[in-house]
């Protein structure tokens, strides 16, 4: 999930993330040689939307669950806190644990991680990008309104573009999120970048961990914010983890 909700965004450097974990798998890689390419699992890393579901014709519930049900995943990293998975009492905006991630679970018994902070890190690290948002907007209101209207637009606009399931996870929607991105950052400034670096570390970290654990031949499914699935996806790699499936070819192939 991304740190922030729809009215305070989540911004940060995807390149000092990748160069922090490149470091850390250097020194000391949780992936033998014999595992790094094929991996314990098979691993699908799928975006979610939270509200915007509802903005999104062709990426709304009902086609998220032909993604989930068409994966048919033994286990799932969800971007809730561990706290949201075991009360299953989420954000609002997260609509789609609600309506539909929970009750698969209890319909399937698939077993579920968070991959989000518990706390207090949840609130050192939520509460300090809030802050940061405020400052910004208290001192350049402007600015902050036309990058609220900015982000409206962005994303109405690849509401439109986006016919399927697959656009949606496709390299060419990851590029645009990643330059939405990055434009937020270096207008807010503050400590987003670094607060956000760190929240999706978390993110990356906990998938290795379930990865870890998971049996050969078992898929495991990450459901993540689509601010946050191409990090993701680099940080998989700098850290030498398993290959995802190839999202985008993999749904086209089945017409989702």
């Amino acid at each position: 999930m991304t740190m922030m909700n729809d009215g305070i965004s989540d911004s940060w450097s995807r390149r000092r993330l990748v160069r922090l974990l490149a470091a850390s798998s250097a020194a000391a890689s949780p992936w033998p040689a014999a595992l790094a390419n094929s991996g314990p699992a098979e691993l699908f890393v799928i975006s979610t939307l939270y509200s915007r579901h509802k903005l999104a014709p062709n990426y709304g519930l009902p086609a998220l669950r032909r993604v989930v049900e068409a994966v048919k995943p033994d286990a799932l990293v969800l971007d809730v806190t561990p706290t949201e998975l075991r009360t299953r009492k989420v954000w609002p905006g997260k609509i789609e644990y609600l309506e539909l991630i929970f009750p698969y679970l209890d319909a399937t018994g698939a077993k579920a991680y968070a991959s989000e902070p518990d706390e207090p890190l949840f609130t050192e690290l939520s509460g300090g990008a809030g802050r940061a948002y405020k400052a910004f907007g208290d001192g350049n209101p402007v600015g902050a309104k036309a990058l609220d209207a900015l982000k409206a637009a962005a994303y109405q606009a690849l509401a439109a573009g986006w016919a399927s399931a697959a656009d949606v996870n496709s390299e060419r929607t990851d590029r645009m999120i990643a330059g939405l991105r990055e434009l937020e950052e270096g207008l807010v400034g503050g400590e987003v970048g670094r607060l956000q670096e760190q929240w999706d570390r978390h993110h990356a970290e906990r998938l290795l961990e379930v990865l870890r654990e998971a049996q050969r031949g078992r898929r495991v499914l990450m459901l993540v914010g689509i601010e946050s699935r191409y990090r993701v996806l680099e940080a998989l790699k700098a850290a030498g983890g398993p290959e995802p499936v190839p999202t985008e070819r993999w749904l086209r192939e089945r017409g989702l």
